[in-house]
């Protein structure tokens, strides 16, 4: 049984003629001052887009810094306040357990524990019978 191979998608290589540009203009057929006014202004404009991504670059640093420091604050909290409230509610069902024990005494528990258990059986077995009800109805 012969394996298949998946199958490739041809690779495109584009060579851009550099006589011509877009526009059909020969920059060899160009007087020397257009050429210095073109270059002039692409110089120009690629001196301002280095200056914007600096100020972008710049802000980006001041957010990222932002963040940080807003994270730690956070972080912060919570190491602290979650260790805080468990402890606290770990103490209060502490101190619940120990008021409860010591108000109750066992044998008081154990008797409340077999009435209960005596009143749940007679309540499931007395007083409960089957009743169905057949209704016809007519729409």
């Amino acid at each position: 049984m012969t394996k298949r191979l998946p199958v490739q998608t041809p690779r495109v290589i584009h060579y851009v003629d550099t006589a011509t540009r877009p526009g059909g203009a020969d920059l060899t057929n160009l007087p020397p001052a257009v050429l210095a006014l073109a270059l002039a202004d692409a110089m120009g404009r690629q001196h301002r887009q280095s200056i914007e991504r600096r100020d972008q670059y710049a802000a980006w640093l001041l957010r990222r810094e932002e963040i940080a420091r807003h994270d730690r604050k956070v972080r912060r909290l919570l190491l602290i306040s979650v260790p805080t409230a468990l402890g606290v509610l770990a103490a209060g069902g502490w101190a619940l357990a120990e008021m409860t024990v010591a108000a109750i005494s066992t044998t008081a528990v154990l008797g409340g524990v077999v009435v209960l258990a005596l009143a749940v059986a007679v309540a499931g077995t007395v007083g409960r019978r089957c009743i169905t009800v057949v209704q016809h109805w007519h729409e």
